[in-house]
This record gives C-alpha cells, sequence and structure tokens, in this order.
C-alpha cells in the first residue's frame, strides 16, 4: 500500500451535519463513511474527522484507514503496551503500573518540540476481540504528584476494527483531549496532542502491522 495523503480540509465542513451529534467514546458498532470517505480509504488514504465534544473543553478527531494485515496482528500490536515507545508518535515512555485480565492501568510519557513533556495515567481495556471485530478503550486516571505545567488534564477514546478479510483490516482511532492551560505561544502543544498525532498513530500502526506480516 502506497504512502497515504492524510485528508482532512474540506471533510471538517460536512461532518457537523453528518456527524455532529457523535458522542465522544461511546464505541460504535460499525464504522460509518461516505461513498467518497470509501473511495478514499479503498485507495489507501487516511480520512480525519473533528468531532463535536458538547459542553467538553478540548478537542476530538478520528482517524479512519486500511491495513493489510488481519485484526488478530492489529490488537496484538495496540495492546502490546510497553513497545508504543517504538512506533507512537511523540510517546517516550510507557510504565506499565497493573495488568490483570484485559485491562491494564499505564503511565504514558510524551516528549514534544522544544523540550516539552507531557504525562498521563490510562486505564485501557479490550472489550471485545474475535476474527471480525474488536474494540480497545481508555480513559485517563488522576497521577497524584505531577505538576500542571507536565499533565494532560484529560484524554480518552478507542480503537475499533473491523476486519475486511483475513488479511485486511479496518481500522478507525478516535482520541478526545483536553490538555488544560496552555501558556501563551505554545498553542501547537494542542494539535500536536491532537489533530496531528491521530492520523500519525493511526499510521504508524499499520505500518508496524504490515511490516510484521511481511516478515
Amino acid at each position: 500500500m502506497h504512502t497515504p495523503k492524510i485528508k482532512t480540509g474540506l471533510l471538517f465542513l460536512g461532518l457537523i451535519a453528518l456527524f455532529g451529534n457523535a458522542q465522544v467514546l461511546k464505541t460504535p458498532d460499525n464504522i460509518v463513511m461516505t461513498e467518497s470517505e470509501k473511495t478514499l480509504v479503498g485507495q489507501g488514504e487516511i480520512i480525519v474527522r473533528e468531532l463535536r465534544t458538547g459542553s467538553k473543553k478540548g478537542q476530538a478527531f478520528e482517524a479512519i484507514g486500511l491495513a493489510n494485515a488481519s485484526i488478530g496482528s492489529l490488537v496484538q500490536i495496540v495492546t502490546d503496551y510497553d513497545k508504543y515507545p517504538e512506533f507512537m508518535p511523540n510517546v517516550n515512555k510507557v510504565d506499565i503500573l497493573e495488568q490483570a485480565g484485559n485491562t491494564a492501568i499505564l503511565d504514558f510519557t510524551l516528549d514534544l518540540p522544544l523540550g516539552k513533556v507531557k504525562k498521563y495515567r490510562l486505564r485501557i481495556t479490550l472489550l471485545e476481540s474475535d476474527s471480525e471485530t474488536a474494540k480497545i478503550q481508555w480513559t485517563s486516571l488522576p497521577w497524584p504528584g505531577l505538576k500542571p505545567e507536565e499533565a494532560i488534564k484529560e484524554t480518552s477514546g478507542y480503537w475499533l476494527l473491523k476486519s475486511r478479510s483475513p488479511k485486511m483490516t479496518l481500522l478507525l482511532y478516535q482520541v478526545y483531549t483536553n490538555p488544560g492551560p496552555i501558556p501563551f505561544g505554545l498553542e501547537w502543544i494542542v494539535d500536536i496532542l491532537s489533530k496531528n498525532s491521530i492520523p500519525e498513530a493511526l499510521l504508524k500502526t499499520r505500518e508496524r502491522a504490515e511490516n510484521l506480516t511481511r516478515e
């Protein structure tokens, strides 16, 4: 699959009418796309949608793309948390605090430009996984002792994976982020933590799965 162009821009304009009532963190059973979006995704592109967050501060985006990899291999990659620094954008370190059954509690450290560091704690759960569908959802937890300028105030999201064939999977990756107070002049941090990193995370996950499939 060729290196994709990430489609944003005009996709946002039709989003309010089509997905204006989308509920952040309400994991759907299916991935709904317009005909034009289906065409782009089928060509290997990654599409990005901006979602309303209602009364919640912050931003929410989702990215959709196809991977030439099985749903099982993608689940293995997405739930192999301590390997995230090898491919997830900006992730420098992941500490696994607890892991029991399908749920883990993790501490993330992000390295951003200009030496900025952000940290957050997640509870992440594999809700469903079979040969047709997988759902992985997370919410942020308090991290006592962090300085306000270090912490991401709130983040949540999910992966929804749908098998299209034994070696092809449709991926939806949604993230809501409220970074908290941002000092004047550092507004770019908001885009790095949301609009820019979300399609890149899907792309890097897809690349990792496809590379492992070829080995």
